[in-house]
């Protein structure tokens, strides 16, 4: 009786029985916030690689056996990077020569030459800062 008994034991106790978890109603809530900061600065050179030269007056001429536009000279090659170039500048003593007209009394005379390099530069400077804020509700029921 004592085997019946502890068999009727061994069986009961392990009689398993399903359980349902039960929540009550609630909910979950997070924050995301990413602050991003670019800083950036653009430099621009800009350069020129050629020569300008220009004449205006009056009562002037050029004189006989005189070209209007002096030569071009080439400069060494120079290199920048990846980036090879040479300037070119005038052969000054090619430069044209003027004289007043004749019978003139008066007469203005205006030379300018501008040479081969850098030109221009421009920088710019941007800061940005960009915030993102995300917000999450989850609801149990």
């Amino acid at each position: 009786m004592k085997w019946l008994l502890l068999l009727f034991i061994a069986f009961y106790s392990s009689d398993a029985k399903a359980t349902t978890p039960r929540f009550a109603a609630n909910q979950m809530q997070s924050t995301s916030k990413s602050i991003s900061t670019i800083n950036e600065t653009i430099v621009t050179e800009n350069y020129r690689t050629g020569y300008s030269y220009s004449v205006s007056g009056t009562n002037i001429q050029v004189k006989d056996g005189s070209v209007i536009s002096p030569d071009a000279t080439y400069t060494t090659s120079q290199s920048t990077g990846k980036v090879s170039f040479q300037w070119v500048t005038p052969d000054l003593p090619t430069k044209p020569q003027w004289e007043m007209v004749p019978n003139s009394s008066d007469f203005s005379i205006m030379e300018n030459f501008l040479a081969p390099g850098l030109d221009a530069v421009s920088i710019i400077t941007r800061n940005q800062t960009i915030e993102t804020v995300q917000d999450s509700v989850t609801l149990f029921q």
